[in-house]
């Protein structure tokens, strides 16, 4: 398994407008339709991005770029659609400054295609301006568990979080449940309650139980701008193993994993230029 991320300054926007429009022919044309109905070219360049991320990983894999294939599930989840030696499960995610893939490959992946199980979710640790954070916690709180509202929200008696610690949480909980989603291909309509993650003892109970079978990682992306805006990120990847895999189902977590790789936007989409037009 490997995540690839890449980040980008959502600030500055026009250094990337000659990559982008040099990159739209490399996508499909739905696609590249799709990426011109976008408003703000942040979310064309975002989107586009998130298009290049497997076909980089097809290239380097020796898929010519004419034979990559790309489909999705009735759900609507992307999958490839290439015959490929060994399959490939990949599952993208965006938020604000940073684009990511997790993917794994052949005996790393469960065999349950197409889109096999496997998810990943990123976002940027930020309150909503003129919230709170207990009134920001008060519009998800159908979705949290009980367990996890004390863990958000502690009571007068427990000792204060710190506003970090305060926003880590609650975004570690959230791009879980969403990671997890995701791996299961769902669409709409799976009712978030029903997953609890422990966050200070790095524990996931779905329906009040031990999910076996399934592992899950969370990890940490800096994204400081060119002017020196520090963004903080945390991100969850989600992925089935089959049921003969037991374990406590902590969620692990390394500083600095071996399996996450980060790219600055500029570098990224001018290497995948050059791999594909090869």
């Amino acid at each position: 398994m490997e995540v690839w991320a890449v980040t980008l300054d959502t600030s500055m926007i026009k250094e990337l407008e000659e990559l982008y429009e040099r990159g739209l022919p490399y996508v499909d044309e739905e696609s590249q339709a799709h990426l011109r109905k976008y408003y703000h070219r942040i979310d064309s360049i975002r989107g586009l991005i998130g298009r290049f991320l497997p076909r980089s990983l097809l290239k380097q894999r020796g898929v010519p770029i004419d034979a990559m294939r790309f489909k999705k599930t009735e759900a609507g989840k992307p999958y490839i659609a290439t015959p490929l030696q060994q399959p490939i499960g990949y599952n993208i995610t965006h938020d604000n400054g940073v684009v990511a893939m997790v993917y794994s490959i052949g005996p790393d992946l469960y065999p349950d295609p197409s889109a096999y199980r496997i998810g990943i979710d990123v976002m940027l640790l930020q309150l909503p301006k003129r919230d709170t954070f207990p009134g920001f916690v008060e519009i998800f709180v159908d979705q949290l568990t009980d367990l996890e509202r004390q863990i958000l929200l502690p009571g007068a008696s427990a000792p204060p979080l710190s506003a970090h610690e305060e926003l880590r949480r609650f975004y570690l909980i959230w791009t879980l449940k969403e990671a997890y989603t995701k791996a299961l291909g769902l669409g709409m309509g799976f009712d978030f309650s029903r997953i609890e993650y422990d966050v200070p003892n790095d524990v996931v109970r779905i329906d009040g139980k031990t999910p076996y079978g399934w592992e899950f990682f969370r990890f940490d992306i800096r994204n400081i701008t060119e002017g020196g805006r520090v963004e903080d990120y945390v991100g969850v990847v989600a992925r089935f193993l089959g049921e003969d895999f037991s374990s406590a189902c902590r969620v692990q977590f390394v500083s600095s994993p071996p399996w996450l790789k980060v790219w600055n936007a500029k570098e990224f989409l001018s290497t995948a230029l050059e791999q594909l037009s090869k």
